[in-house]
């Protein structure tokens, strides 16, 4: 297959910032919508918010603390970004989710950017709201954890390597190391092993190599030292090296070598999620690797965005704990060699059927397309009527566009059918956004818990305290620390210093408390709801609970006490 250049287009400064501002404030209404209407989602959401939120009220800057424990799953710049965020916003979800939205907003800037000078004006524009719309992107700009602030600093880096590998610039250089740096001081040494992996095969693949020669190694190595150990060294002194062994060896070692918190994989984990994720750009990714990957010696830019694409996911598959998010930055290259696909099938005039894999891109946008639907509908007829409404309204919008969508490419106007997916998605996403999670939420355990929780323990004038059913969301809603006891002997030794507690226990926790005669328990009522955590619906049973004292009752208990 001949290499097809990209057409000049007679453009302006002007237009180019109107486009860049289009995209920008399309892209940050989406990352926005709703942010204040959901709370925060287990498991992640919750603990970097609420370790903001002690931060804050100990003033502190060095080191995060969730629940009074110290928190060392991540380096620091994430709390000082989300920090700034909730001074903004606010210290609830929306504040907590601004530097998301944001960094998920800044992301498709720069890969608007980068699109338009590796392939062109439509490749940017196209790649840079195809990844706006990815749902994984979607998900990830929307929730405050560390992947979106991650993805833009390495897309950062990575744009900086494209720059160096056609002129010699030391902006770019300082930019690298920059965004290395903040990378790095985001999620440790994962950045810096997702530039390696993404360069060296790139490198093997055509990519241009005079690139990593005009790094200027000594000062841009002295200015990330300069960035990153002041605070490594800091948080080392400052924890004893608590950090260094629960980051490195825990959060480190133990996630290559095993599946932390439950979180396997089975091997192809990244490409079977991946098609679901990316989709429905994932559709036509196979048939864009396979074009990039025939014309990659005459072309290498196309080494480069495979050596981007493939290496992480190289490096993820060697890695026993698996998250779907860990290859969100890899995403922006993905999207980028699918606008780049469209681009040349409608500058080729021809039908994408005639592209080699064209037409099992086509087979993959109807069969993933055809599973939507069918779920949304599902979800029609069996979720409670508030949220059948939203769902009914997702499924007429997904089935209107897909079927336009195959109508265009089935008359090879694969460009316009690109644009209606891109218009879809986006009009899916402020559908979930603004509607259909919001729906949720009353349905949701974790808030429900807490908020009774809470009431209780106002009313009755003593502490809450938690057992198994410790959600990481319960702790932060409850907004003060929170006792987490692991056995009826530990609640025993709590007893001795406050006359009584308020709990929200599990029933096989309720009933072995029930016949110990060391307790008294006071029934406040049970509430039912979804664990979305474990997709399960499940019984929380409030009760109050005080040490039994009347030696008489001690001697006499032998039948539980019913609880309703």
């Amino acid at each position: 297959m001949d290499a097809i250049e990209p057409e000049p287009t007679r453009e302006t400064p002007a237009s180019r910032l109107r486009e860049a501002i289009t995209i920008g404030l399309l892209v940050l209404a989406l990352n926005l919508a709703g942010n204040g209407r959901m709370s925060l989602w287990d498991r992640d959401e919750p603990r970097f918010t609420g370790a903001v939120r002690e931060m804050r009220a100990r003033g502190e800057w060095l080191r995060p603390t969730f629940n009074g424990e110290p928190r060392h799953h991540k380096p620091i710049l994430i709390y000082w970004l989300m920090r700034a965020g909730m001074a903004v916003g606010g210290e609830g979800p929306w504040g907590a989710r601004l530097v998301s939205a944001v960094a998920g907003m800044a992301t498709c800037l720069l890969v608007w950017r980068l699109g338009r000078r590796v392939f062109g004006p439509t490749v940017g524009r196209l790649g840079a709201l195809a990844l706006a719309t990815a749902p994984l992107m979607f998900v990830e700009s929307k929730i405050a954890t560390t992947d979106a602030t991650l993805t833009l600093w390495l897309v950062g880096v990575q744009s900086c390597v494209w720059e160096l590998g056609r002129r010699d610039s030391r902006a770019a250089a300082a930019g690298f190391w920059a965004f290395l740096a903040l990378a790095t001081m985001t999620k440790g040494p994962v950045g810096p092993a997702f530039v390696a992996v993404a360069g060296l095969l790139g490198w093997w693949w055509g990519a241009p190599t005079v690139a990593w020669k005009r790094l200027r190694w000594r000062r841009g190595l002295a200015g990330f030292v300069a960035l990153t150990l002041p605070w490594y060294v800091a948080i080392g002194l400052a924890t004893r090296g608590e950090f260094y062994r629960f980051a490195l060896g825990l959060q480190g070692i133990g996630r290559v070598t095993e599946g932390i918190e439950e979180h396997g994989g089975f091997p192809g984990y990244y490409l079977v999620l991946g098609m679901i994720t990316f989709f429905p750009w994932s559709s036509f990714l196979p048939a864009a690797v396979r074009a990039a990957w025939k014309q990659r010696k005459a072309r290498p830019e196309f080494g480069y965005v495979l050596g981007w694409i493939v290496g992480p996911l190289v490096l993820l598959e060697c890695v026993r704990t698996k998250l779907i998010h860990y290859y969100l930055p890899a995403l922006p290259p993905c999207a980028l060699l699918v606008a780049w696909l469209v681009e040349a099938v409608a500058r080729d005039v021809k039908s994408l059927r005639r592209w080699p894999l064209g037409s099992v891109g086509i087979g993959l946008l109807v069969g993933f397309g055809f599973v939507a639907t069918a779920t949304l509908l599902a979800g029609v007829v069996v979720l409670p009527w508030p949220l059948r409404r939203p769902a009914l309204a997702m499924a007429v919008v997904l089935v209107a566009g897909m079927l336009l969508a195959l109508e265009r490419i089935q008359d090879n106007r694969t460009l316009p059918a690109f644009q209606t997916l891109i218009l879809t998605w986006t009009a899916l996403g402020f559908l979930v956004a603004l509607w259909f999670v919001p729906a949720f939420e009353p349905y949701r355990m974790a808030p429900k818990v807490s908020r009774q929780l809470a009431e209780l323990s106002k009313n009755e004038g003593v502490e809450p305290i938690l057992a198994s059913l410790s959600q990481p969301s319960i702790i932060y809603d409850l907004g003060r620390r929170v006792t987490i006891l692991r056995d009826r002997d530990d609640l025993n030794r709590h007893l001795r210093t406050t006359p009584a507690v308020v709990a929200a226990l599990l029933p096989d926790e309720l009933k072995p408390l029930l016949y110990d005669r060391r307790f008294r328990v006071e029934d406040r009522g049970t509430i039912q709801g979804i664990n979305h955590d474990k997709a399960r619906e499940f019984t929380v049973h409030l009760v109050l609970i005080r040490r039994e004292t009347d030696p008489s009752r001690l001697a006499r208990r032998r039948e539980p006490l019913k609880i309703k």
